[in-house]
């Protein structure tokens, strides 16, 4: 699978989209129940029922209304960064360079001359003509679209190597002040510093997900931690934790 790149604009109009998509759902809702009182406003003659009508056409023209007001009103973004570069790579989507861990928040609406991406966080409008690499087609060959315009990106084939050698990078090194890996980096011991301020030593073995958990889970693999491997809870320094593991990781390679 090639790369596909495209720029992605959290700006005004992309602000005025989101709204928009929020205010329809409200308009679509009460249009519906609306039209449920046409029915009894003409059989009884009580035709006052029909001013239930008044909202939705109120939620329309407010929609409309935002829209040119937030699409035009720039002032409030000034100073913020609203062009960002997105990257789809073998069924990971990357927003400047940074991978984007939250998977099942991700929503895709589809119009005619853009797409627009909703993170857990953030918004952003992709016009057809700023795709860097690729195009929307491709995109969107890639996507598996859900309910309520949630999305997965289908991951492609990996050989066991390839996999081991992605997952190793996406290791969180967050809190660790020490970490050795084994040779073929499917196993890892650490030494972090936990919440009482002492040390404490970590293991984890690497699993590969079979075809059917990559299809439903959209991960290739992840670290799993290995109970009971006997080592103290806590140590003083991180020489102590050291001391403890030295014989376990007398053949792996510590992370610089």
């Amino acid at each position: 699978m090639m790369k596909i790149e495209m720029i992605g604009y959290n700006d005004t109009k992309a602000i005025a989209i989101y709204n928009a998509i929020r205010l329809m759902n409200i308009v679509i809702i009460s249009f519906i129940i609306a039209l449920l009182f046409i029915v009894p406003a003409f059989v009884f003659h009580i035709y006052e029922l029909l001013y239930i009508f008044i909202f939705p056409v109120f939620m329309i023209i407010l929609t409309i209304l935002q829209y040119f007001l937030n699409s035009n009103y720039k002032t409030y973004l000034k100073g913020i960064k609203t062009k960002h570069n997105f990257c789809l790579d073998s069924g990971i989507l990357y927003k400047d360079g940074k991978e984007i861990r939250n998977k099942d928040d991700i929503r895709i609406y589809k119009f005619k001359h853009f797409l627009f991406l909703e993170l857990k966080k953030s918004y952003y409008r992709i016009m057809d003509s700023d795709y860097l690499t690729g195009s929307r087609e491709e995109l969107l060959s890639h996507i598996r679209f859900k309910q309520g315009h949630y999305i997965s990106f289908v991951l492609p084939p990996k050989p066991d190597q390839e996999i081991i050698d992605l997952l190793f990078n996406r290791v969180n090194l967050d809190g660790k002040e020490r970490l050795f890996y084994s040779k073929d980096k499917t196993k890892i011991i650490y030494i972090y510093k936990n919440i009482a301020g002492s040390y404490s030593i970590g293991e984890e073995r690497l699993c590969i997900a079979d075809e059917e958990e990559r299809r439903y889970l959209h991960e290739y693999g992840w670290w799993e931690p290995s109970w009971g491997s006997g080592f103290a809870s806590f140590y003083g320094t991180v020489e102590e934790a050291f001391r403890d593991i030295e014989t376990d990781i007398r053949d792996y390679i510590e992370l610089k």
